[in-house]
């Protein structure tokens, strides 16, 4: 099984790649390593499904460029529960906080919840799904964008 050990362990590392892409030091392979070899992402724009490798480095990166440019400067794990689903594989639950600085320099902190479908693959957790409310909502209701 999957501990709720190791699902922190793993999105405290999530966290520090994220945190690493944001300050400009984006490390494309450390990112894809996060990921399976393919992916579901739920959100409330839809269901899209893709694969790990170069498109997913391009489309990260600018992820991070366009976080970047909303003044996102550090996302937090607050914490980890974790649904079993099979020996290998879970349900993680995890709280984010984001802190970020809007154009008037006035900082603020948003704490969202993302359900993360987990494998152990090789060894290693791998992401390779996700369930995630609406992020841009809740940037125009913060007036980030």
């Amino acid at each position: 099984m999957i501990s709720r050990a190791d699902a922190e362990t793993f999105f405290k590392t999530y966290a520090k790649v994220f945190n690493d892409a944001i300050a400009g030091d984006v490390g494309l392979d450390d990112v894809a390593a996060i990921y399976s070899t393919g992916f579901v992402s739920v959100t409330p724009a839809g269901v899209m499904v893709g694969e790990n490798g170069q498109r997913l480095k391009e489309v990260m990166k600018k992820g991070f460029e366009a976080y970047r440019a909303i003044g996102t400067k550090k996302m937090t794990c607050g914490g980890v529960t974790v649904m079993p689903i099979d020996q290998d594989h879970c349900v993680a639950k995890v709280q984010w906080s984001g802190d970020y600085e809007r154009k008037n320099k006035d900082r603020l902190t948003i704490d969202f919840e993302v359900s993360y479908l987990v494998e152990r693959r090789d060894g290693d957790l791998k992401v390779f799904g996700w369930i995630a409310g609406d992020e841009q909502a809740e940037f125009r209701k913060h007036g980030l964008l």
